[in-house]
């Protein structure tokens, strides 16, 4: 509010404004510091401490994104070989399933050729 009561000064000092009005307009100054929540020290002090809060997050965010890049250079290498060794026993896992169904269709195949022609199998005849 310094800076508007400032203004008002200057504007009077000028001759913009008369005295009369120069009076009125502090006056309403006054009346609008009076309904302040806080004063004008205060409004500073607050801003102060949130600027100096946002240049700590700012230089906490800068420094936990170093860290952070660095445990990733670290873990990157480790990350990628079970990666492999995943992917390896999986592949292992669906040729080996693969090779059963192969093995499974094989002898069903034998099975029912043999029943068809003729050859023993171990269902019961009827007499």
């Amino acid at each position: 509010m310094k800076q508007e009561r400032l203004k008002i000064l200057s504007l009077l000092e000028e001759g913009k404004i008369s005295a009369e009005e120069a009076a009125m307009l502090l006056e309403k100054l006054s009346q609008a510091d009076s309904h302040h929540f806080i004063s004008e020290d205060t409004a500073e002090q607050v801003e102060e401490k949130l600027h100096r809060f946002a240049k700590s997050a700012e230089n906490f965010a800068r420094e936990f994104g170093h860290k952070a890049a660095c445990a990733y250079k670290d873990v990157e290498p480790k990350l990628k070989k079970a990666s492999q060794t995943v992917l390896e026993k999986t592949a292992k896992i669906v040729d080996d399933i693969a090779c059963s169904l192969h093995e499974t269709i094989e002898k069903s195949k034998e099975k029912a050729e043999g029943s068809c022609c003729g050859e023993d199998d171990d269902t019961p005849k009827p007499n």
